[in-house]
């Protein structure tokens, strides 16, 4: 992968306007959104291609770039590039930067896939998602693994791609994705790769904004081998989970997106989670203000050398942040399964404002339950009901129910969790819900659609 194969990841227009150095290229930095200060020199580096941005002073090889914008560490840069990484690499800028320059950072806002994109993306999403529903190993895996249960599978709508015409992989041509031509050294035009994987999609404005694939194991056969692959033509936009109706004063800031649905799985509305793909990686445009306006962010990225490096420039961005990373294992994925409660600490980081009213303990809430589960406990155990169908919604209390803070909690359990929410209006066989009618299932069927069983 060279360096303009790699700006194809991140959805900035470039174009030619010199032939110095064998041709350059201008354009926005994906980095700090400046425009037309982003230098390109394809055939620098033995073909491999560089890049500099004058105003942040960000610069390097086709591997830097992978590793400062597309969310690749460098292992798995040196993978997608094409290259043996050495034992002595270090990534350089093209420019020296000035160590006592200060760059106010200009969040990126990251621009949609064009419609044709969109439009095979949501039609790859969806019959993948169809094929995991019925992939039974790799649902247990997701959820005894991940922490992704059936209704976080659906919620996020993850799907397995196993290939076609017996292979592990299938090629389309790129024009037929709306994406550019690449004529190959031999004079053939460029297939478009997708190979097979757990497909792990990231939504805008109700269409698919990008695709990563986590490929398994047996495919990672050599160092060329890219254990998450992001199809080209995909925004590097920030995944962010949040409620729309009641955002987040807090939010929890992690690397990978299946640590994000981790997260945000078992937090229910309690606070946003955003995933930006790396240490290194800023969040872009979609999310940079709402953070700014949060309580208190939680950064947890990785537990290692380089999340701990990168809360740096968290601490120096942002006056809210909190560095908490998981008590156990480097991400939440692996504090999961070390049998950590991902709810309980995440509530422990929160501001004092935020988590003065503990429900679980106040109440005797059992732990580790997920939203839709907490809720069906109160209906059991209090007489409440719930009237929900399409055109409308509402809590009926009992008249001798007078704890205000149960109250608050079906409220918010109810209203303020887009899952919990959507589910019991539309899925619910019921008009009125209550602790005996509580219990139903969801299933899929052959259009797409959901039925209750």
């Amino acid at each position: 992968m060279n360096i303009l194969d790699a700006v194809s990841k991140v959805g900035i227009k470039i174009k030619k306007v010199a032939s110095t150095k064998g041709g350059e290229y201008a354009g926005p930095c994906p980095g700090c959104g400046g425009r037309d200060r982003f230098r390109i020199w394809p055939e620098e580096k033995e073909g491999g291609g560089s890049y500099w941005c004058r105003s942040c002073g960000k610069g390097g090889d086709n591997v830097q770039f992978l590793v400062d914008f597309c969310g690749y560490e460098y292992k798995a840069a040196f993978k997608a590039a094409g290259r043996k990484m050495s034992a002595n690499y270090r990534a350089a800028g093209l420019k020296p930067v000035t160590q006592d320059r200060h760059v106010v950072y200009e969040p990126v806002k990251h621009i949609p896939p064009i419609e044709t994109w969109q439009i095979r993306a949501d039609k790859f999403v969806n019959k993948a998602h169809q094929a995991l529903l019925k992939n039974n190993k790799v649902l247990e895996y997701l959820d005894k693994i991940r922490g992704l249960d059936l209704a976080a599978v659906k919620l996020f709508q993850l799907g397995y791609f196993s290939g076609e015409n017996n292979k592990n992989c299938m090629f389309r041509s790129r024009e037929s994705w709306g994406l550019n031509t690449i004529t190959k050294k031999d004079g053939k035009k460029k297939k478009l790769w997708i190979p097979r994987g757990l497909v792990i999609p990231a939504f805008l404005e109700g269409h698919v904004s990008r695709i990563r694939i986590r490929r398994p194991k047996p495919d990672i056969q050599s160092d060329k081998d890219v254990k998450y692959y992001i199809l080209p033509g995909s925004s590097m936009a920030s995944l962010v989970f949040f409620s729309q109706k009641s955002p987040g004063k807090c939010f929890v800031i992690v690397e990978s997106e299946l640590d994000a649905m981790l997260v945000a799985r078992q937090i229910g509305s309690l606070a946003g989670v955003v995933a930006v793909g790396s240490a290194t990686n800023k969040p872009s445009a979609n999310i940079y203000y709402h953070l700014k306006q949060a309580l208190r962010v939680l950064v947890s990225l990785d537990y290692d050398q380089a999340g701990i490096k990168a809360f740096k420039w968290w601490r120096e961005n942002f006056e809210n942040v909190k560095q908490w990373p998981v008590p156990e294992g480097k991400d939440p994925g692996e504090a999961f399964i070390a049998g950590i409660n991902i709810k309980d600490w995440v509530l422990a980081g929160m501001p004092p404002v935020l988590t003065l009213t503990r429900y679980e303990k106040m109440i005797n809430v059992p732990k580790g339950l997920y939203p839709l589960q907490e809720l069906k406990w109160f209906l059991k155990k209090y007489p409440i009901k719930i009237k929900a169908d399409e055109d409308k919604a509402e809590i009926i209390f009992d008249v001798g129910l007078n704890n205000q803070q149960i109250k608050n909690r079906v409220n918010q359990l109810f209203f303020d969790d887009e899952e919990v929410f959507y589910y019991l209006k539309m899925y619910h066989p019921d008009s009125v819900i209550e602790g005996d009618n509580f219990d139903f299932e969801i299933e899929e069927v052959s259009d797409g659609k959901h039925k209750d069983r």
